[in-house]
């Protein structure tokens, strides 16, 4: 991995703010922790949230804008300075970005009474700034690859805004549509950066040769995803079911090709080999007619919150310093939220035991977060073990 180096006395006195790795892994995972345990008091009927707040729409909006939004801009914000050889954000820069994304987390379950349009303003500034600062760098090197992530970006603020006035208007299909829609979106991001890395990580690791890419399959793929984005916001469900079979075909073929049987023995590869088959999985299960929410979970717990785990685990090894050997307990972090994801699947489905189910898959997720959190939290807090800079 590139590191820019440079002299000692530019370089953040607080570890933490070195690279946007470190404040939005680390507190992204921790703000997962403290927001499902706040859903799985809800669902035991104790209410921690402000009356005035719908307790739905706070979970899916915090999990994806808070939650997922918050650890792709931190990798975005580390992976820009490999792509483009300029340091990346940190220092007080970092810090500023880290408070947007931060405050309105705390404002929305502290009792400040802040209203709410107060609280949406700070919230879409986070990813428009992200998007300006991935922008900078990309563009200066004219770098048109990983222009992608720009528009990508702009896009989720508006979904985001969707949602906002789903809330404030009380139209639940905005409110959902503009989650479900980040949703997708989101899984395109990991579509892309997935099929970039996963396949190198493969065959550096085992020995698997990686494939050629197929330009067709490549293309069909993002389409089929962006025109399932779409197709959320019309009526037709029909037109919905069948691009989200489209997609899944076609990114389960792509996953196919890159080496999954060769995974096996190692953690950090089968983690990203089987949370990725989420995705085609969960958009299997929306073309077969099944509930929104249960595909949409399938994708959400183990296509982008097990891809994350995995990724952030990785990512936080190689920009620490350290060998790419993750600490024993994750290993079982990573089944564990693959077991999350089908009990989060099978709630959808059982409505008899919706609650038991629900309140394990919770238990479940915070198990694996919490080892990342235990294991990885004194690295992300401290400097890099070889004494480089980021």
């Amino acid at each position: 991995m590139l590191n820019i180096d440079e002299p000692a006395h530019l370089q953040p006195k607080v570890a933490l703010f070195r690279l946007g790795f470190r404040p939005f892994f680390l507190f992204a995972s921790l703000f997962s922790l403290l927001s499902l345990g706040i859903w799985g008091g809800l669902l035991s009927g104790k209410s921690l949230l402000p009356s005035t707040l719908n307790p739905l729409w706070w979970h899916g909006h915090e999990m994806i804008f808070g939650f997922v939004c918050a650890v792709v801009a931190g990798f975005l914000l580390t992976a820009v300075q490999n792509w483009t050889g300029r340091p990346g954000i940190k220092g007080l820069p970092l810090a500023g970005l880290f408070l947007v994304w931060l405050l309105p987390r705390l404002l929305f379950i502290l009792p400040f009474n802040i209203p709410l349009v107060v609280i949406m303003i700070i919230d879409l500034l986070f990813l428009p700034l992200t998007a300006v600062l991935l922008a900078i760098s990309v563009i200066e090197v004219r770098q048109w690859r990983n222009f992608v992530f720009i528009p990508i970006l702009s896009l989720l603020t508006v979904f985001n805004g969707v949602s906002y006035y789903g809330l404030m208007t009380n139209q639940l299909n905005w409110m959902n549509n503009g989650l479900y829609a980040a949703v997708i979106l989101v899984a395109v991001i990991v579509a892309v950066l997935g099929g970039r890395v996963i396949p190198f990580f493969t065959e550096r690791a085992t020995q698997w040769q990686k494939q050629a890419p197929l330009p067709a399959l490549e293309y069909l793929s993002f389409v089929s995803l962006l025109t399932l984005v779409i197709s959320l916001f019309l009526t037709e469900t029909l037109l919905t079911r069948l691009l989200a079979g489209v997609a899944g075909l076609v990114l389960f073929i792509r996953w196919s090709r890159w080496g999954w049987n060769a995974s096996w023995p190692v953690p950090l590869l089968w983690s990203l080999h089987l949370n990725y088959l989420c995705i085609p999985i969960g958009l299997g299960l929306i073309a077969a007619g099944l509930p929104l929410s249960v595909g949409m979970h399938a994708i959400t717990v183990g296509g982008l919150g097990g891809m994350i785990l995995a990724m952030m685990s990785r990512v936080s090894l190689g920009h620490t310093g350290r060998t790419l050997t993750p600490p024993r307990p994750m290993a079982l972090a990573f089944a564990l939220i693959l077991c999350a994801t089908v009990l989060r699947v099978l709630a959808g489905l059982l409505s008899t035991w919706f609650i038991e189910l629900m309140l394990a898959a919770i238990a479940l997720w915070i198990l694996a977060f919490g080892c990342f959190c235990y294991c990885y939290g004194p690295m992300l807090c401290r400097v890099r073990a070889d004494g480089r800079p980021g």
